[in-house]
């Protein structure tokens, strides 16, 4: 079957573009077309073969199309399209952009392509943090020597194994960061076996399994809750009652105009912070120990350099306890980043 087309072939001819205007799902046959044909491509296996060589030639139908009135009415739904990246119309947005000849991704491009990543298994980094007057961002080791050095391991929970035996490997670490997606409460995943699962109840399970493993029984676990702004936009319609550890959540919310932002949190904020205790709960109900917890927006650099800094100043408080209560009776803990 012949899968390659111009884009002459969409074009309108007589009443190609007349649409049913009582229907605002309604798409005119010319995109239909084109929509139909990226489709067959993509059933057929030959998208790779025809992307992106041909995407110069496309990108204005492409562009037409997502600024189409069906397509947005459509795309307004997208709560309902679970197979749908929640980054989709920031590239969209931008598609003839990104099809241009000198075109060449910039850090919020690499940012945003979530999903696409060297490596399912066990990957690192060594990074310090810059001194400068842009210390929210972190610099390169090979530039900053002078700094304390620090290294991040990433462990992907697919290649932890049965029981997680592979944790032994990681005795040496000073901090245990955990992150969990705020919006997975209402998400599913199918696994081996067929069986659906929850996946924020999932994160619960490993996260129980991690912190009673014998190699960490004396580790400071940092928790980061991922995706707020993504909550603040799912949880508006759909409620956080849909994942069955949360079934008490009953936040009771005023809409007098003279109370602040501070004094009456958002939806969002309030389930954040649900969430967030739920998890320190669990972990003391477990340890006895306190957990931290930290909010992350992974597409804004700066939250990102907050949560690690914070990790930084829990080493720091672990590293320098002991020698402060031996001097003092007070309290010394990080200042909190919930």
């Amino acid at each position: 079957m012949e899968l390659q087309f111009s884009e002459s072939h969409f074009l309108a001819t007589g009443n190609a573009n007349q649409v049913d205007e009582k229907n605002i799902y309604s798409i005119s046959p010319r995109l239909k077309a084109f929509s139909s044909w990226l489709l067959q491509i993509m059933m057929s296996g030959n998208l790779g073969a025809i992307f992106p060589a041909a995407t110069r030639e496309y990108a204005p139908l492409v562009e037409e199309l997502w600024r189409d009135k069906a397509f947005q009415a459509t795309y307004e739904r997208r709560n309902e399209l679970l197979m749908l990246p929640r980054v989709a119309d920031y590239f969209l947005n931008r598609a003839v952009e990104i099809s241009r000849m000198d075109y060449e991704p910039c850090e919020m491009d690499i940012l945003y392509a979530e999903g696409i990543t060297s490596s399912n298994g066990v990957a690192s980094m060594e990074f310090s943090f810059s001194n400068s007057s842009r210390d929210g961002y972190m610099e390169p080791v090979d530039q900053n020597d002078h700094l304390v050095r620090y290294q991040l391991i990433r462990v992907h929970a697919d290649s932890l194994g049965e029981n997680c035996k592979w944790l032994e490997m990681f005795e040496d670490v000073d901090l245990v960061v955990y992150c969990v997606s705020l919006i997975d409460y209402d998400e599913f995943y199918e696994d081996i076996s067929g069986v659906c699962t929850n996946k924020m109840l999932a994160s619960k399970k490993l996260f129980t399994n991690i912190v009673t493993h014998p190699i960490f029984a004396e580790k400071d676990f940092l928790l980061i809750l991922s995706k707020f702004d993504l909550l603040e936009e799912k949880i508006e319609h759909v409620p956080l009652t849909q994942c069955d550890w949360f079934q008490d959540f009953n936040p009771v919310i005023s809409f007098s105009p003279h109370n602040n932002n501070r004094n009456n949190p958002s939806l969002a904020q309030r389930a954040f912070h649900y969430i967030a205790v739920k998890y320190k709960r669990l972990f003391t109900s477990i340890t006895g120990r306190k957990l931290f917890v930290s909010p992350v927006t992974g597409l804004e650099a700066d939250s990102v350099d907050k949560a690690l800094k914070y990790g930084r100043e829990i080493l720091r408080w672990d590293e320098d306890r002991y020698a402060f209560s031996m001097n003092s009776t007070e309290s010394m803990e990080p200042s909190t980043s919930l």
